[in-house]
């Protein structure tokens, strides 16, 4: 058994990658990746570099279009269009209950763009493939009409061979050649239960129960707003949801501020970031890093913080353990009754209220005797990511619920930007339903600008005719 170790004090933060992906990566240049989350791709980048993309004449064969939730013509509305891929002909029924179980999700009154169904038009586009499920380690199932694919066997992106026929078939129902139904954002529905995605031209993602919703909502975020990321560690910070440091005085979202006579920065630090993708079954992680809390600073101290970390195929507490400065973490509130079996990617959030020691602390995750016995899921008992974030007390910090502030955001290469909430945003928190208040209005303004833009686009095409 062996041991990875890592001081992730030295610099910002530090990743692991899966070869395979970093592989796409160096041929490309075209991903913008992202350890946590699912990247994003320039297709139209990808296109000019890679001579052996698909010729393609006709349309697939056998589509099969259903209305899941129709408000207005798709001239008036912004029209969802999800696509099958790794569905055979006896799983159609299979597809459109995956597709309204998502629609569901995000359109419901509570949901991320419950706010603004009646903007929203959502259509489902079966294309039988041979086979059912998507490919693994870069190389899609024979006969799967949009090729998705793993790069590696870990649950992260998820990639789609044939763009073009994505775009071709999208752009098809775009321009009116099906009757009703309409695509201005295509979404590519891989027929696997475990989670994966990718964002960009495309918004990929996969049947996950758990998982698929809170892809869908994030990266929708990206398609229809101009928004950046707000987790730590990305690149993009950018949009309606970040603000320059320089820029404290006059934020986008001055507007929305609780408290607009005392702006501040909330008073946080990142303590460890690390994404280490490390396989438990191969032993033990373990990483040292140093506390904000400095022994010669006794104004400043950080006396609370946050572990989060994400894990997969690990389907009960009993099978791991995570220890801080030796001291065994209790995970049992972090695994929902209704989670506890699954071998899907999951997310814990969990309290330090003790925060940190002062100097020098360590974290190491490990298997329990159970959990080395038991069965790995698709791409091992894996450690994904590990990030600590301490909160300045005496007030440094606000936690209330709905506050709108300024709070930071670290990227990859420790630059700090400005976001509204704290955790308040499915943009900053995937795991969170819903967008925060700068993000809501921003998305009914977008829909209604795209809206305006298709029939000023209509009437220029009624001119020319």
């Amino acid at each position: 058994m062996t041991c990875i170790s890592a001081r992730v004090d030295q610099l910002p933060f530090q990743h692991g990658s899966d070869s395979k992906d970093t592989g796409l990566r160096s041929a490309y240049d075209a991903v913008i990746d992202h350890p946590l989350y699912p990247p994003r791709i320039n297709y139209a980048k990808l296109d000019a570099e890679n001579s052996r993309s698909s010729h393609i004449d006709g349309l697939p064969n056998g589509m099969i279009t259903q209305a899941i939730h129709v408000s207005e013509d798709r001239d008036d509305r912004v029209d969802l269009m999800f696509f099958s891929d790794g569905y055979t002909i006896d799983e159609f029924d299979k597809f459109v209950s995956d597709v309204q179980y998502l629609k569901d999700d995000i359109i419901s009154p509570n949901g991320s763009m419950g706010h603004v169904v009646d903007l929203l038009n959502i259509w489902a586009t079966f294309i039988p493939s041979n086979q059912s499920g998507i490919g693994t380690h870069g190389r899609p199932l024979a006969g799967s009409p949009l090729g998705l694919y793993r790069p590696g066997s870990e649950l992260r992106a998820v990639y789609v061979k044939h763009p073009k026929i994505a775009r071709k078939v999208c752009k098809w129902f775009r321009e009116g050649h099906a009757d009703e139904a309409g695509c201005d954002q295509a979404i590519l529905l891989g027929n696997d239960p475990l989670y994966g995605g990718l964002g960009g031209e495309f918004t990929i993602i996969t049947a996950s129960k758990l998982n698929g919703p809170q892809v869908l909502r994030h990266e929708l975020g990206h398609s229809l707003i101009s928004v950046g990321e707000e987790y730590d560690g990305g690149f993009v910070y950018s949009g309606v949801n970040a603000e320059k440091v320089e820029h404290l005085d006059n934020l986008k979202w001055r507007r929305y501020l609780s408290d607009p006579d005392d702006v501040r920065i909330e008073d946080a630090r990142m303590a460890v970031q690390a994404y280490p993708w490390h396989d438990l079954d191969n032993g033990k992680y373990m990483a040292t890093f140093t506390s904000a809390n400095d022994p010669r600073n006794t104004t400043h101290t950080y006396s609370t913080a946050l572990l989060r970390t994400s894990l997969s195929s690990i389907p009960d507490p009993s099978h791991i353990i995570y220890s801080l400065n030796d001291e065994p973490l209790d995970l049992s509130a972090y695994f929902p009754e209704d989670l506890k079996g699954s071998l899907d990617r999951r997310w814990l959030d969990i309290s330090l209220l003790s925060g940190l020691k002062q100097g020098e602390n360590r974290i190491e995750v490990h298997l329990r005797d159970i959990g080395k016995r038991a069965r790995a899921g698709q791409g091992g008992k894996m450690i994904t990511s590990l990030e600590i974030i301490e909160y300045g007390d005496q007030g440094r910090f606000n936690h209330t619920l709905g506050h709108i502030g300024a709070y930071p955001t670290f990227s990859m290469k420790g630059r700090m930007t400005l976001r509204p909430t704290n955790e308040q945003c499915l943009m900053r928190n995937v795991t969170h339903p819903r967008f925060c208040p700068v993000c809501v209005d921003a998305l009914r303004e977008s829909l209604q600008s795209k809206i305006a833009r298709k029939k000023t686009k209509d009437n220029v095409d009624a001119i020319v005719l």
